[in-house]
């Protein structure tokens, strides 16, 4: 005991570096004798309790806390639990939680509820919900798998009307089944404006997922003022489908076979041949699982590919989706979803796949994008027309922005006020290429870093919170507080050591009963704003 003593009087308080990466530290005999005693600043003043959902998705209880006891309390972390490998679990202590305020508001700009008037018009009007309102989630890791977008959904969807998973990609970037598992077959590559863009790419149409796929390898084409390899094509197609459900199955001949310049057959091009089967999760809440009506957004190709839409082998339509540099849509309506829902596509050039809607025929649409590791700075990198055209078809009337905590990290007082206008410049692009649209800024939720023996918020997050409701409300769009939402300063620990967790052991991401609790609290956020409007027409 003396030894240590002594090392606690003579160790270095700033610690021993041993490398560029590892520093060695020891408690300070005050340290030591407080340990765990010390009070600690900030810290929660609320963790909802949970409301279990079956797994059909009804909701024993549309409250986030039941209580109306100002007085009651909840214990937040189970110490007994808890890995002894990590120093900082015993200088953590639990501390009461306020069950009753647990309501974090949806902070507004100037122009007060006429931000939001878009997005709750629309939820009022019969003609508006008979075309599909749709709420487009963006956001980082936090929301992969569906998480906080799923429970909005359902919720919306249950009051609203609608089903399906929203937007779906033709390739996944993960391996997750959630809100929509996608199985493909053939060679598909996916294509990206974030983190990588390939060069093979030599254009900026990503579309509303920021992504495409393609099962053929990709045919750049020349400038418009040179014709095309200078081919005459020896069979034009029938004329397509019209893009309805209720167009007439046709089958359309490939133009695979044409005649060079001076008249002579040319080899026949390689056809390629792949397939994608759509697999809501069965996990899922249950209005997700329901499919009454898919758009197939596609474009970019110099060849007609012909597509079936299946249920299983059964051929539900067959269609040709003729060339063009651009975007097209086509629609299909269902009177029942699709036992196993498959598309077969054959063609020479694939067209490039921006994403297949998925949703009832009426009501509310929701579409999770999750983009692991954006910080929300990719949507000025876009084709302004192409991502607008998009948007507007889609009958886009909120987009969420849920971005933020992967810029932490690389943050200081030097450069936070650069991010905050760059992310700014994001909201105004969206604004002018989607007119009129909802805005929905989420900033970053609570992230610990360690120093020495404990967890402590990133020392740059609450200036970076401040700086991004401020971007918000100054570019007319409602801001969402994640960070206040949790409890503020120092409150990560509470959710990692709550019982059950709430968060992951890293200190930075919701896990499922945690984004379940967030989706809650900002669905309540939401829809106490709604009832306002609503009030006041």
């Amino acid at each position: 005991m003396a030894l240590l003593a002594i090392l606690m009087t003579i160790f270095p308080k700033d610690g021993i570096s041993v490398s560029s990466d590892l520093t060695l530290y020891f408690p300070t005999l005050k340290e030591w004798w407080e340990g765990g005693s010390k009070d600690k600043v900030g810290g929660n003043a609320f963790i909802p309790e949970l409301v279990e959902e079956d797994q059909n998705g009804a909701a024993q209880s549309d409250s986030v806390a039941d209580s109306k006891n100002a007085e009651d309390t909840l214990e937040v972390a189970d110490m007994s639990g808890v890995p002894t490998f990590d120093s900082s679990v015993y200088a953590f202590q639990p501390r009461p939680i306020s069950v009753e305020s647990l309501r974090q508001p949806l902070d507004l700009p100037a122009s007060g509820l006429g931000c939001l008037k878009t997005l709750f018009d629309a939820l009022t009007n019969p003609d508006e919900l008979a075309k599909v309102v749709r709420i487009v989630h963006y956001g980082d890791s936090q929301i992969e798998t569906d998480r906080i977008s799923g429970y909005l959904r359902y919720k919306l969807q249950q009051q609203f009307g609608g089903s399906g998973p929203g937007l779906v990609p033709a390739k996944t970037a993960y391996d997750y089944k959630a809100p929509c598992e996608v199985v493909c077959t053939g060679d598909w590559k996916r294509y990206t404006i974030f983190p990588f863009i390939d060069t093979a790419v030599h254009h900026s149409k990503y579309g509303a997922l920021a992504a495409f796929a393609k099962f053929t390898p990709i045919i750049n084409r020349e400038p418009k003022s040179t014709p095309p390899a200078s081919l005459t094509p020896l069979q034009q197609p029938d004329s397509a489908a019209s893009s309805s459900s209720d167009s007439l199955p046709v089958v359309v001949a490939l133009d695979s076979v044409f005649k060079t310049p001076d008249n002579k057959p040319r080899e026949p091009e390689k056809i390629y041949n792949a397939s994608l089967e759509f697999r809501p999760f069965k996990y899922g809440y249950g209005n997700a699982k329901t499919i009454k009506k898919v758009r197939m957004f596609y474009g970019n190709h110099t060849r007609t590919c012909n597509v079936r839409v299946m249920d299983g082998e059964t051929i539900l339509y067959a269609d040709s989706l003729k060339p063009n540099d651009f975007y097209s849509v086509k629609t299909w309506n269902f009177a029942q979803t699709p036992e196993v829902f498959k598309m077969e596509f054959s063609g020479a050039d694939s067209p490039e796949f921006y994403g297949f809607s998925m949703d009832g025929l009426s009501g509310v649409a929701v579409d999770n994008i999750a983009l692991r590791g954006c910080s929300g700075t990719i949507f000025t990198k876009m084709n302004a027309a192409h991502l607008g055209g998009m948007l507007r078809d889609l009958n886009v009337k909120c987009i969420i922005l849920q971005f933020g905590g992967n810029a932490v990290p690389s943050l200081n007082e030097n450069n936070v006020v650069a991010f905050k206008n760059y992310l700014a410049s994001q909201i105004r692009y969206l604004k002018r290429i989607c007119p009129g649209v909802s805005i929905i800024l989420i900033g970053p939720a609570d992230m610990s870093v360690k120093v020495q023996d404990e967890y402590v918020t990133y020392e740059i997050l609450p200036e970076l919170d401040r700086l991004l409701k401020e971007a918000a409300l100054q570019n007319d769009c409602a801001y969402w507080d994640m960070y206040e939402a949790m409890g503020g300063y120092n409150t990560m620990p509470d959710w990692v050591f709550h019982d059950p967790p709430l968060a992951e052991k890293d200190f930075v991401h919701f896990n499922p009963n945690g984004a379940n609790a967030i989706a809650k609290m900002f669905y309540n956020a939401l829809i106490t704003r709604y009832n306002e409007y609503i009030s006041r027409q």
